[in-house]
């Protein structure tokens, strides 16, 4: 059993809390048995910490993650509190790759998150977009890690299920971006989203609430689309706007009826 907050293995977990060493090493800190049994699932563990006497859902994470490979050890309670970077206690923690980019398969349905800071809204963003059926996921700069422990403790394992890259600008995506068509949710878009026909190669461009999408992503949209709402409120946030336009497009896709 580890008990030292000084093993190497808990040290690597505590500078994973930093976005500095997740970029440079290639590698995400996953707390909680949901985050680490998809994880197991999509094969990127390298190490797990669980207590010495788990719950059954703990238990049948760290199997899971035994059985795809990684080595899975013991730690005392304070150990993993250590190793956690949630405030909350945690039972099991882990250290993985983050996933590398497939090939995209399918009609494009893309989507662009600028400049969002808060990892929560981040995550929320790539949960919906995974349940939605987007085919990318492009964080701009200026927007928070999506690999960050807050941010995929909010994505539920969906970061597992939809590919994720950078693109600083959206010259960075070519020629990956060829052919699509991009729109920007704004809340005084003149359109409705229920307007676009969502069911060719296309992608959404969300900001953050406050400042809206950056001039070098606006400029590479066709047009501004909007979700209707009722007098009297201001706005959603990009998270609320972006699963209501997703499934949208999703209800769309869906009604083509497959050869």
């Amino acid at each position: 059993m580890i008990t030292s907050v000084r093993n190497p293995q808990v040290a690597l977990a505590r500078r994973l809390h930093r976005a500095s060493v997740r970029r440079r090493d290639g590698l995400i800190l996953l707390e909680g048995p949901r985050l680490v049994m998809e994880a197991a699932q999509a094969s990127v563990l390298e190490t797990v910490l669980v207590a010495d006497y788990p719950k059954p859902d703990i238990k049948l994470a760290a199997d899971a993650a035994a059985e795809a490979g990684a080595r899975v050890l013991t730690a005392a309670p304070h150990v993993l509190t250590a190793a956690a970077d949630s405030a909350s206690r945690q039972a099991i923690v882990a250290v993985g790759h983050r996933p590398q980019v497939a090939e995209l398969e399918g009609t494009p349905l893309v989507l662009v998150i600028d400049g969002v800071q808060d990892p929560g809204n981040v995550g929320t963003l790539v949960r919906s977009g995974a349940a939605a059926g987007a085919t990318l996921i492009v964080r701009t700069r200026g927007s928070a890690d999506p690999f960050g422990p807050k941010a995929l403790r909010a994505g539920v394992g969906a970061h597992f299920r939809v590919p994720i890259r950078d693109a600083a600008t959206p010259a960075d995506l070519k020629p990956l971006a060829e052919g699509i068509g991009f729109y920007t949710a704004a809340a005084d878009a003149e359109r409705g989203y229920h307007d676009i026909d969502w069911t060719g190669p296309c992608g959404l461009v969300v900001g953050a609430e406050t400042r809206g999408v950056s001039d070098a992503w606006r400029a590479a949209c066709r047009e501004s689309v909007g979700v209707p709402m009722l007098r009297g409120v201001e706005s959603l946030n990009a998270g609320a706007a972006a699963a209501v336009i997703l499934f949208e497009a999703a209800r769309q896709r869906a009604a083509i009826p497959q050869s």
